[in-house]
Parts: structure tokens; sequence; C-alpha cells
């Protein structure tokens, strides 16, 4: 008999992180949460660890049988010691100093820490992961030119070039940065208004 084969997604925002437990029939199980922005740096790779082990709990299945995961997550991202760290300015309080965000985070470790429970991690922007969707099973599978944008606590895109989408530096390619929006007074987390 051949192994039932699960895999986690992790999808990780400046407000909310959800952990989804997947088989190849589509998802079993969904928990989301706020994002964790208290702790260790590690505390919100550690959050997504224990809200995988709580989706397979929800569907009877033993945490071990997710090898693989993967992770969606708003950037921008850094590497460090050949991992993928976020430095998100909307969850490090380090970046910004602000009171908003009661950690002094810079980098949070989240391909290290995973990679403590999955044999295989893998991280992309967002933005970059739906378009990625898009372009498989979605409104854009025959575009070899197209653009994904994201307006949430956040603003990013994926872009696709010659039907090659673009990952750049670290996965960045399309993190659009921070841009003024309104003259009304809103602190981001990067410190500016």
């Amino acid at each position: 008999a051949m192994e039932q084969d699960y895999i986690g997604a992790i999808d990780i925002g400046g407000t909310k992180i959800a952990a989804i437990v997947a088989d190849r029939s589509g998802p079993l199980a969904r928990i989301v949460q706020p994002t964790v922005k208290t702790g260790p740096e590690r505390a919100l790779a550690d959050q997504a660890t224990a809200l995988l082990e709580d989706a397979c709990r929800q569907i009877g299945v033993d945490r071990a049988a997710v090898r693989r995961v993967g992770v969606s997550s708003c950037g921008p991202f850094v590497r460090e010691g050949g991992m993928l760290g976020l430095s998100t300015p909307n969850i490090c309080g380090g970046i910004a100093r602000s009171s908003n965000l009661p950690n002094d985070w810079t980098v949070i470790p989240m391909e290290r820490v995973l990679r403590e429970h999955f044999d295989h991690v893998r991280m992309e922007n967002d933005c970059v992961a739906a378009l990625a969707a898009e372009r498989t099973f979605g409104a854009v599978r025959d575009e070899p030119d197209c653009a994904y944008a994201t307006w949430s606590t956040g603003i990013g895109f994926g872009l696709c070039v010659d039907g090659h989408i673009l990952h750049g530096k670290h996965g960045n390619a399309g993190h659009a940065g921070h841009m003024l929006l309104s003259e009304r007074d809103a602190l981001c987390g990067c410190g500016n208004r």
C-alpha cells in the first residue's frame, strides 16, 4: 500500500497567519490565527509549526506524516546562512522601533526553524505564490506576460514576463516596497508615515 502523501501550507501576513494540511484530493484542515508579534525572533515560525500540528490533530494525522511545507509570506525576504528569513516591516519591531510592534526582531528565521521539523521547505513571496497558482489553475494560464497584485496589510506584486515568473534576489522581485496612499496620519511598520 502506498503511504498517504500530505503537504503543509502556511500563509503569513502582517495581520493573520493560516495553516493548511492537504493531500492529493485537496485541503483537509485549515486554521487561522492573528500573526504573533511578541516573544523570541523564532516565535512566528514556531506559531506556524504549531498551527500545522493543530491542523493534523483535527484530521487525525501524525504531524510527522507531513514532510513537505510550502510557505507564502509577505516580504521582503533576506538570506541568512543560505536560508530565507523574513525582514517584514509590518511584523519585525526591530526595523521600525515602533510601540505598535512589541518585539526587537529584524529577521525572522522562518526557513531555518521550519527545517527543524520538515524535510522540504519552499518559501515564496505571497504575490509570487498567488501568481504561480493563477498560472497553474486560474485566470492567466495562457498569458506569457501578466501580473498579480495584492492590496492588504501591505501591497505587493507577482510578475510574469515571457512565460517566466520573476523571483529576483532572495525572492523579492515584485515586492512593491512602501508607497504613500493617503495623506492621513498612518504609521507603517517600517517607521515612516
